[in-house]
């Protein structure tokens, strides 16, 4: 069987978009009526769409010659995803060493905006395990990723965040007191590692620790999931010094 069946609609507006943008990738510096001969689209719609990637920074019009080149948006995006992979691909290593001294799953993950975006997860080999995934997208006070970006942010900062995205019960033992969470900020900040049992998953110990670039700033969160075993909770302050050395590691290697 040839060909691709596909099962949804594509929809044309980003079609067109898509085009246009891979056009002036191959070569900027064109002007409307030239887009319009290589798209095969109307005037009003080029136009349209023109507009609305200009107005989003994906697209640039010089005044003076009027033609259409890429945006700085564009660099600003292909910065990012190669921050992303360097930090993912220097960090692998170290965190397949970690999952095999622990047997729990291993994460990775970055701040997007004011989200928590996971980047790589290395699953555990423990019969009870946690399950995650690589793409997943969380609050940004959502459990020990949250705690370990929002220690080293300025207090009005973290006030702010914390009013826009508000504390809730995702576990048992979640905070959901302000001032009892702004204590725990500090205390993350000072041991170098935020940790938790029943938070933000009922039945699961967690911990993460943060990953400095070279000026010191947090450019990563390196965290370990598990089942809340005895031989876990037990061991548990090993573990943790286990996890801050892995950090250390990737931090040297960044």
């Amino acid at each position: 069987m040839t060909g691709t069946n596909h099962s949804f609609s594509r929809i044309s507006a980003v079609d067109n978009a898509i085009d246009l943008l891979l056009l002036l990738s191959n070569k900027s510096d064109r002007s409307i009526r030239e887009l319009g001969e290589e798209l095969n689209v109307t005037k009003s719609t080029l136009h349209r769409t023109l507009q609305t990637l200009e107005d989003r920074g994906f697209v640039k019009q010089d005044r003076i010659s009027q033609k259409y080149s890429l945006g700085y948006k564009i660099l600003e995006l292909s910065v990012k995803l190669k921050s992303q992979s360097e930090i993912r691909n220097l960090a692998l290593e170290n965190m397949e060493e970690l999952r095999d001294l622990i047997g729990d799953t291993v994460q990775l993950a970055i701040l997007e905006g004011e989200q928590i975006l996971i980047i790589e997860t290395i699953e555990g080999t423990k019969e009870l395990r946690i399950f995650s995934k690589a793409g997943q997208t969380l609050p940004l006070t959502y459990g020990n990723f949250g705690r370990v970006f929002l220690s080293h942010m300025d207090f009005s900062k973290v006030q702010t965040l914390i009013e826009k995205y508000p504390l809730k019960q995702y576990g048992s033992e979640s905070i959901v007191d302000k001032e009892t969470y702004l204590n725990k900020l500090k205390d993350v900040k000072a041991n170098g590692i935020s940790v938790s049992i029943d938070d933000p998953i009922d039945g699961a110990v967690s911990m993460a620790v943060p990953i400095f670039d070279k000026a010191g700033n947090v450019i990563a969160s390196l965290s370990i999931v598990g089942a809340k075993t005895s031989q876990l909770v037990e061991n548990i302050t090993s573990v943790q010094q286990l996890v801050k050395n892995i950090g250390l590691k990737i931090t040297e290697k960044v």
